[in-house]
Order: structure tokens, then sequence, then C-alpha cells
């Protein structure tokens, strides 16, 4: 088994499930994508690590794209894997192609299509036109919501296959609930994720303005990488205005970030869109609330009255009007949304569900 990422972080981040059910199936398993300091944990896990530099995550134009290609085919025709699973829209495209040349096998999987679908007319169709082209040369197409799915066909691609798998498989066990479990009033909301105006951070620091005066006991956290050099990274006068408010507090990446959902009573995320948001499923399979817009990837997690609050995208004053009933909630009201959460990751978002259904998909592509 060959699995494509643009960095080594997101095989070993998020493709874990995956590729630890396929080691414990007996399959080889080798990594394709940049060294990023995470090729290491890779190792010790047990995969293959095949560095590919010109597979990075922010594109310089059509004449590196063009190279990254033949080098994929290049490195398709050594390796020889009996099926290649491509992640992040680069594989997708120029490897669904590529292995498709060499004659082998492939999964592609749509993450999201956010970054692409939302910021500037020429790129989306410049990406609609390449997804068009090179989607169908997969043997399957697994998209993580169906509204996704839907957005992709609605453009003319064609699949041999298309399958529905929610997310990347949260272990339920690992992000567990604190034992045990003590209601608490709302005094610190978490928003988890990389610091991208995506996320729906301007919108979130203007909610918090509004309200933060309403809320003197209570915290906003940040966790997650600020990277400048992300395409959609926040603005730098944004992001200082918005670490200058009362009570904010930021943390860069952290490793393990259970800690920091465990000590928080309700998790943000104001994104303009998702595939399926690994930073709630994990707060929510560790039972707490959650307050998320309604936009595809977030809408079906964020149940009203059932898992937290749904509040509609680009709204601070409805984000606020949100925070502020998580606020006034009796801690009861809390642990009950929280218990439903981690009740419907059990049920339709764990590893044991989601490696499934890919061991399904590779059986039935192999024989």
């Amino acid at each position: 088994m060959l699995l494509v990422s643009n960095s080594a972080f997101n095989i070993f981040h998020f493709r874990k499930s995956l590729w630890k059910m396929l080691l414990k199936e007996g399959y080889e398993v080798i990594a394709l994508a940049p060294a990023d300091g995470k090729e290491q944990g890779l190792k010790d896990a047990g995969l293959r690590f095949v560095d590919l530099p010109s597979l990075q995550q922010y594109g310089n134009g059509p004449v590196s794209d063009v190279l990254l290609y033949r080098t994929l085919v290049s490195k398709y025709q050594e390796l020889q894997p009996d099926l290649i699973l491509h992640f992040t829209i680069k594989p997708n495209i120029y490897g669904s192609v590529a292995a498709k040349k060499v004659g082998i096998p492939s999964i592609a999987t749509i993450t999201g299509l956010g970054t692409t679908w939302l910021n500037g007319v020429l790129l989306r169709k410049i990406t609609q036109m390449l997804y068009r082209y090179s989607l169908p040369a997969s043997n399957v197409i697994v998209g993580q919501n169906a509204h996704d799915l839907e957005s992709l066909q609605k453009i003319g691609v064609k699949a041999n296959e298309w399958q529905l798998i929610p997310g990347s498989g949260i272990d339920v066990n690992e992000f567990a609930p604190t034992a045990p479990v003590v209601a608490a009033s709302a005094k610190q909301f978490l928003f988890l994720g990389r610091m991208l105006i995506d996320k729906g951070l301007e919108e979130l620091f203007n909610a918090w303005h509004q309200i933060h005066h309403l809320l003197p006991d209570a915290h906003l956290l940040l966790v997650g990488e600020l990277d400048p050099q992300h395409p959609r990274c926040i603005p730098e006068k944004i992001w200082q205005a918005g670490i200058a408010l009362p009570r904010v507090v930021y943390h860069d990446y952290q490793e393990d970030v259970r800690t920091y959902i465990d000590r928080s009573q309700v998790v943000l995320l104001a994104s303009y869109r998702e595939g399926i948001p690994r930073s709630l499923l994990e707060s929510m399979s560790m039972g707490k609330p959650i307050i998320a817009t309604d936009v595809p990837g977030c809408r079906e997690l964020a149940l009203p009255r059932k898992t937290g609050w749904r509040v509609p995208s680009r709204s601070s004053a409805a984000l606020a009007e949100a925070m502020l009933q998580a606020y006034r909630s009796k801690p009861e009201e809390l642990t009950q949304l929280g218990n439903n959460g981690r009740k419907l990751v059990c049920e339709g978002y764990s590893e044991a569900i989601v490696t499934q259904q890919y061991l399904e998909i590779i059986k039935e592509l192999l024989r």
C-alpha cells in the first residue's frame, strides 16, 4: 500500500487510523511525502518512508506541477505498489493520473473543498477543470461529506465509483472524557486548528470583542499553528488585534491536544467550509459541546439542542449569541450536549467504522 500526501505530518497524524489498520492486516505500507520531521515517527511505527520534496503544500505554478506529475510517474514505476491511496489536492490531481498511466489502481480521498472552492474565481475554475480531468483516473473517489461529493458531480466530475467515508477515524478510547465527568459552567472556549482566515478567526475575534465584557470570568483559548507561509494565514493586523483582546490566550501547535480539550467547556469552529473537522470530532469524543457553522462538514456535527449550537457562516453576531447562550447554560445542560456528541462520534465517526470502510474498498480493488 502506498499512501501519498503533501506532508509527512498529514500521514502521521490524520491517516494514523488507516495505516495502523493496514499494518495490522499484514500489508506493507509506504508513505510518500515531503519530509517535515514526522517521517521518523512513521518509520518507528513500521512504515517505509520515501521523501518527495517536490510534493509541497504550496505550489509554484504549472511548470513545477508538470515536473511533479513526471516525478510521481517515475516513483510509482519504481515502487510498484499494489494500490495507491491519495490524500490532499496535488496527490489527488496529479497522482491519480500518474497511477493510471502506470496501471496501478488508486483511491482519491477528498478531505474538503475549502480553500480552492472559497477563494478566487480563477483559482476555483482552474481547480475544477483539473478535478474533471484527473479524478476519473482513480478507481474510487472518497468524500468525507455528501455535499462535497455532490459539488464534484455538479461540476462534471465522473467517477468509476463514489464512496462516502465520514472523516479519517477517531480513536474514541484515546479521546475519551476524563473520569469522573464533572459538570462545569462554560468558562473556557477553545478554538483548535491552524490559524487561517477560512477557519473564521476574524469572526471569532469580532464575536469575542462584542461579548467579553459580559463574560468576566471566561477565557478564549487558541491552540494551533500560525504559519505565515500559508496563503490563507490570518492577516497579521487582524491576528495582533485579536490576541490583544482581554483574556485571549494563544498556544502554538501542540502534539497532544487532549489536555486543552479537557480543561475547556465548549469547542468552537467558525469555519467557512470543511471536510469533516477532526478538531470537532476529537472534542466531541471527549464529551465537549460544540459551536460550529452551518457549512458542509460542520453542520453534520453541530446539531442544535443535541450536540451544541449551529450558527450561520461569517456572522460574528450569531457566533457571539451562541457563546453567550453556552456561557449561561447550566452545567448539566452542557454535560448532556457533550454526552450526545460523544455518542454521535462513537456511532458514526470512530476509527473502527472508518477503517472498515476503507478495508472493504481496498480488498475489492485488489480482487
